[in-house]
């Protein structure tokens, strides 16, 4: 009877430790990822030169994509000023053509939100600056930004909104973004910007950092 109790208890044992080390594990459930606040890094845009319709002039700013500038999707063109023999370059609205045969994109309008600012800190920024912590189309106010050459002499921040993809019912919710100049330079094929781009696709001033 002892030696039955004694076995009985050593098979409880060696039962519970088995059970207790098994590899299975709890699941756990993954964090959710935001994909309505997105950022697009080093994106790379070239000058637009011939054939124009084949150039990568031109960037999606919805889809962090640069494209043709003969596309139709795209929300901005690469422009640069005939009046200073093509050395200074500028982001111009997607709508407006050089030419009347040029596929038209959509509509954007910018605003500038800092003249300087570091890469960090750029990264961190959450918020357009603005009187309120809602945003508006009343806030952007530029067809185009400003000015800038290579190399840049200041990373520059703008702000922008995709009027023309709200308007014509391609995106639900108006959507708002940042645009930071990162850097500028010039190749055997011409000038090239690199640019970072934020979004939020809810409307909301409200974007993620690094």
């Amino acid at each position: 009877m002892k030696a039955f109790i004694k076995y009985f208890l050593i098979a409880g044992f060696i039962s519970a430790f088995y059970y207790g080390c098994s590899d299975e594990t709890d699941p756990i459930t993954p964090v959710a990822t935001d994909t309505n606040a997105v950022n697009f890094n080093n994106l790379l845009i070239s000058e637009r030169t011939i054939p124009f319709d084949d150039a990568l002039s031109a960037v999606d700013l919805f889809k962090g994509m640069v494209v043709q500038d003969s596309s139709r999707y795209k929300d901005a063109n690469l422009i640069d000023s005939i009046s200073f023999g093509d050395s200074v370059y500028y982001f111009r609205s997607g709508d407006l053509s050089d030419f009347p045969s040029s596929v038209p994109g959509y509509k954007t309008r910018f605003k500038l939100i800092a003249l300087q600012v570091s890469q960090a800190q750029f990264d961190t920024m959450k918020v357009i600056p603005d009187s309120d912590t809602t945003l508006t189309e009343n806030d952007f106010t530029m067809d185009n930004t400003n000015s800038f050459t290579a190399p840049l002499l200041f990373n520059t921040v703008y702000g922008f909104y995709l009027k023309g993809k709200y308007d014509s019912g391609v995106t639900s919710r108006p959507v708002y973004g940042m645009l930071y100049l990162d850097q500028a330079f010039n190749e055997s094929t011409g000038f090239k910007l690199r640019f970072d781009v934020k979004i939020n696709k809810l409307g909301l001033n409200n974007f993620k950092s690094q």
